[in-house]
């Protein structure tokens, strides 16, 4: 039954991992397929096929361990039914070997008793029946050599009684030897193991304070456009003043203008987004929320996760696929971390709420 059961259970996972197979196989084809159009670099597929080689390494290891640890707690338990089993035998065969020795002993208290009749009895008749006196001797002797044959096989029976017990006992000191050695053994790998998380924990580290200098040039780096949009946001006033005064025609054209780019947002929203894509993450740049913006993007339906990185040049950027045909700017306008979301060429530039 276990054997079925243990098929059963290798056959779903077989089936779950032909499934997650031909889904990656899919996807590969599709970064394929952006790497020739030009929407991904080379390295940045080469970056989703580490990830995904690493993932793969990461859960054959666990699965592998896991298995081990399942191997050794059936051996233990199998070792603790034998042991269990060699106590119940060593407790039967010593009720045995208590029962049989009571039961010697009653038969010798009637043998003596008999035997002082039968002295009794023969003093009395002595003289009567001499030789039936001689051959009652001659039986009693033959029933006391009988007696020390059956005592000295007794004692020998005892004696390898009391080796068994020996040699199980010896058996009972290997046994704890060894499960102390496994004990010992187990107690290594869990502080091998200690000292694996402490190292990932120190890189995770240095990652977090490249993490935070990366956030401070961000930072830097938006103060410095802050004040270049607002230079051009002056110089836009200055010049939006010079239309106003320009008199009627001028705002009518603007009005036109801008009904046009009410129309070209609308339709820009309902477009619709297939395949890799490419999000630029517009400055200032918070860790906090691109980390939201990834929990919230791993739950839109059809849609799926599949580098975040970025560059001095680039910025940040986010690598997502879609599996089916969905206006990805209306999907991500709605998110909670995003506050604008636009078409740049082939990307969508994402401009982020501030904490």
């Amino acid at each position: 039954m276990e054997a079925e059961e243990k098929a059963k259970k290798e056959a779903e996972e077989a089936k779950r991992a032909r499934k997650a197979g031909e889904k990656d196989k899919k996807e590969a084809e599709r970064i394929k397929e952006a790497v020739k159009e030009g929407r991904l670099t080379q390295e940045e597929a080469n970056k989703i096929k580490k990830q995904w080689e690493e993932a793969e390494e990461k859960a054959k290891r666990e699965a592998e361990e896991a298995m081990r640890v399942k191997e050794a707690e059936e051996k233990a338990k199998r070792e603790a039914e034998e042991a269990r089993k060699a106590e119940e035998a060593e407790a039967r065969a010593k009720r045995e070997a208590e029962e049989k020795a009571k039961k010697e002993a009653e038969e010798a208290k009637k043998a003596k008793e008999a035997e002082a009749r039968a002295k009794r009895e023969a003093e009395e008749k002595a003289k009567r029946e001499a030789e039936e006196a001689k051959k009652a001797e001659e039986a009693e002797a033959r029933a006391k050599r009988e007696a020390e044959e059956k005592a000295k096989k007794e004692a020998e029976e005892a004696k390898k009684a009391k080796e068994a017990e020996a040699r199980a006992k010896r058996e009972a000191e290997e046994k704890a030897k060894k499960e102390a050695e496994e004990a010992k053994k187990a107690k290594e790998a869990e502080a091998r193991a200690k000292r694996e998380a402490e190292e990932k924990a120190k890189k995770e580290a240095e990652e977090a304070k490249k993490a935070k200098e990366a956030e401070a040039r961000a930072k830097r780096e938006a103060e410095e456009k802050a004040k270049k949009e607002a230079e051009a946001r002056a110089k836009k006033e200055a010049e939006e003043k010079a239309k106003r005064e320009a008199g009627e025609k001028t705002k009518k054209e603007a009005e036109e203008a801008k009904r046009e780019a009410g129309e070209d947002e609308e339709a820009m929203r309902a477009e619709l987004y297939e395949g890799i894509v490419k999000l630029t993450i517009m400055s200032p740049i918070d860790l906090g929320q691109i980390r939201n913006l990834e929990e919230h993007l791993r739950q839109v339906q059809d849609l799926r996760l599949l580098l975040t990185g970025g560059s001095l040049d680039e910025g940040t950027q986010i690598i997502v696929s879609a599996g089916k045909p969905i206006p990805l700017i209306d999907v991500l306008r709605r998110l909670p971390p995003v506050a604008q979301a636009v078409k740049k060429a082939k990307d969508i530039q994402v401009t982020l709420k501030a904490e």
